[in-house]
């Protein structure tokens, strides 16, 4: 049986290059953008590479069932990572409250149902989620955020706009350590990475935005420059291997080493 690997936001960034990694099996992008997601189907044929698309609203559960019984019916799902999502820069707060963790936990649900031994889920965070200090009222929700009155209590504890952003990647971690248990029950893992600053259209946008505050990260990466959506990539390959078949449950910090220089600059 052919194994299939799910890339949601598959048409760009992260997501793409996560695409031409994994070409053992069939790679299946998703997004919403039918006319994207055949140019990039295309584009990754040309590569050599078995591609398939599916176009989904991963804020829709009913979408995402869909998915999964689309791909299921193709093979074994072997890998998911979900690197859809959007910045919150210039988008409706609750538009990316529902997208980058409403949507993500939707998404995990519908992966436990069709988990089966050693399948991978690896979901994309961020390093600002890392930035986020705990809050016991606000964890709880970020952990259930499917609860009716989630998005009114997160709105009701933000300062700025990015703060939406910000809690939303602090869930996808909270919620990766709360869902190991019932996908290892199953046989299968579930991990997240939270990149960095990483030259994605994205961030890209972000650069001509707030160019000031992009240099100055630059300059406190120990790394010495910006992060590449393959550098990504090749961790999420890592993780979803045999290689890694004992880490579950947790994330891997790929930023170049900004975090520590960060936190110790702004404590200063």
């Amino acid at each position: 049986m052919k194994n299939v690997h799910i890339i949601t936001g598959g048409n760009s960034g992260i997501g793409l290059a996560c695409a031409k990694e994994f070409k053992e099996g069939l790679v299946l992008i998703v997004g919403r953008s039918e006319k994207k997601l055949e140019e990039k189907v295309y584009m990754l044929r040309q590569e050599g590479i078995d591609a398939g698309y599916f176009q989904c609203d991963i804020s829709k559960p009913v979408e995402i069932e869909a998915l999964m019984n689309y791909a299921k019916d193709l093979g074994k799902i072997k890998t998911m990572a979900n690197c859809a999502g959007v910045s919150g820069q210039g988008v409706d707060l609750e538009l990316t409250f529902n997208i980058d963790l409403v949507g993500a936990d939707y998404l995990l649900d519908e992966a436990l149902k069709v988990a089966t031994k050693d399948m991978v889920v690896v979901m994309v965070a961020s390093m600002r989620g890392h930035h986020t200090h705990p809050n016991l009222e606000l964890d709880e929700v970020l952990l259930n955020p499917q609860r009716e009155d989630a998005w009114q209590i997160v709105k009701n504890n933000i300062e700025e706009d990015e703060d939406v952003y910000n809690l939303c990647k602090r869930g996808i971690l909270l919620l990766v350590q709360k869902r190991a248990k019932e996908f290892g029950e199953k046989g299968a893992r579930i991990v997240s990475v939270s990149p960095g600053i990483i030259m994605t259209p994205m961030a890209e946008k972000a650069a001509k935005d707030y160019p000031e505050a992009i240099a100055y990260m630059l300059s406190i990466t120990p790394a010495g420059r910006y992060g590449k959506p393959e550098d990504i990539a090749k961790a999420i390959k890592f993780l979803a291997s045999d290689d890694a078949s004992f880490i579950t449950g947790t994330d891997l910090l790929i930023d170049g080493g900004m975090t520590y220089e960060l936190f110790t600059k702004n404590n200063k």
